[in-house]
């Protein structure tokens, strides 16, 4: 009679750890989720690999350029592309050009090297987008443009960049940022 009783203290210890266990992992589950959601998720980023050129702009598109042209802004249709100017592209791939043609590009170091600069080469024309129907605003405020976007955040456009130790978000002229923002506004209250 006592080995019957036994067993069956036995098989409830059982149950209990597989219960306990079960409990354990669903409490776990339930916290996990809860800081997924606390986490902040970054902005989903949207480039275009080429920035369209003057001619591509269409009736109501505007392009500006920081004051040494090494950046520039574009509104172009339902977005605003952030990203080197032409002049700035141009200007990088010519050197990466030139550094090709002067460099030893015999061996495996070579090669490696010859990949890179091309690579570099294809993607340094790549423009940054903002769809305008993820901004709430966009505003000039400080000497930088900063967008708002519509989960709450905001983008700071070119916030931590620096050239000769000068932030580039404030290289843009005054009177051309605001027509800027005045024309991404219009351009944004004309959406359905």
């Amino acid at each position: 009679m006592t080995e019957p009783v036994a067993e069956q203290l036995a098989h409830r210890r059982w149950i209990g750890r597989l219960i306990r266990g079960g409990l354990i992992g669903v409490a776990i589950a339930i916290v996990g989720l809860w800081l997924a959601r606390r986490v902040p998720k970054p902005p989903e980023i949207h480039i275009q690999s080429e920035a369209p050129t003057v001619e591509a702009l269409a009736p109501g598109d505007m392009q500006i350029y920081s004051r040494d042209s090494s950046v520039n802004l574009i509104l172009q249709g339902n977005n605003v592309l952030a990203g080197l100017s032409p002049k700035t592209i141009a200007k990088i791939r010519g050197e990466l050009d030139a550094s090709a043609k002067t460099d030893d590009t015999t061996g495996l170091g070579g090669s490696i090297a010859q990949f890179v600069k091309k690579t570099v080469a294809d993607k340094i024309g790549t423009h940054v987008v903002y769809p305008i129907a993820e901004m709430r605003d966009i505003r000039y405020e400080g000497g930088e443009i900063v967008i708002v976007r519509t989960n709450g955040g905001e983008t700071r456009l070119f916030n931590n960049v620096k050239v000769n130790k000068e932030p580039l978000s404030q290289a843009f002229p005054p009177d051309d940022a605001e027509r800027f923002v005045a024309a991404v506004r219009a351009r944004k209250s004309a959406l359905p």
